[in-house]
């Protein structure tokens, strides 16, 4: 049951404590010190430890079904983890990582029968909401993708409730930024203010036999 895991783990081994360019022993050495704190959806196929091949020590991670944050309550393992990644850390740069099909978003839109999950998720209940005041009498796949934008901006006001997140905005030392992984078009959408648009920030494009290039 562990052989991928492992065989994984020596070529991590190879690459980052066995090569010329390795960082793990400076990291072990000198401490870390990432320059992002990402929060991602729980997804397998949207993990930003493999869709942005990073180096170790590159940044936090925080996973969520639906990359969903709620409103700050003290004591909560995302509350303990942006205090310490704020305040002590003094991490500059805060992301929100949603993802096209989300098996979370659907799940909500559907009325999941399970109390477990359905009641952390109604949470986003008015991102949802939002996204069918938007498209009217749109729904399916184009409601949830919407839905899934809508989501990510609900969720990047709720984090302005946690106190360091508002304390770090307050002494301009962070910047939060919305995106959203287009996993069907392998793009990385963001958030424009100016806009108020998700538009692509990556200039990849896939060709017919699925390969990608500038």
């Amino acid at each position: 049951m562990s052989n991928k895991l492992l065989e994984g783990f020596e070529k991590f081994f190879t690459e980052e404590y066995d090569s010329s360019d390795s960082v793990m022993q400076k990291l072990v050495e000198e401490g870390q010190q990432p320059e992002y704190f990402i929060i991602s959806c729980i997804d397998s196929r949207a993990n930003p430890g493999t869709i942005f091949k990073p180096k170790p020590g590159t940044f936090f991670a925080f996973k969520a079904m639906g990359a969903i944050v709620r409103p700050y309550k003290q004591g909560t393992a995302l509350a303990a983890s942006l205090q310490f990644a704020l305040e002590h850390m003094k991490v500059p740069k805060l992301i929100l990582l949603g993802h096209t099909q989300c098996g979370a978003i659907k799940a909500m839109a559907e009325d999941i029968d399970d109390p477990e999950i359905a009641s952390f998720l109604n949470v986003a209940k008015d991102g949802l909401e939002k996204a069918k005041a938007k498209l009217g009498e749109e729904n399916g796949e184009v409601l949830l993708r919407e839905a899934e934008k809508q989501i990510v901006l609900q969720s990047m006001e709720n984090l302005k409730t946690y106190p360091p997140v508002a304390n770090a905005l307050e002494e301009n030392r962070l910047e939060i930024r919305g995106w959203v992984f287009d996993m069907a078009a392998g793009a990385i959408l963001e958030y424009a203010q100016d806009t108020q648009t998700f538009e692509p920030i990556t200039n990849l494009k896939l060709t017919q036999q699925g390969k990608c290039c500038a």
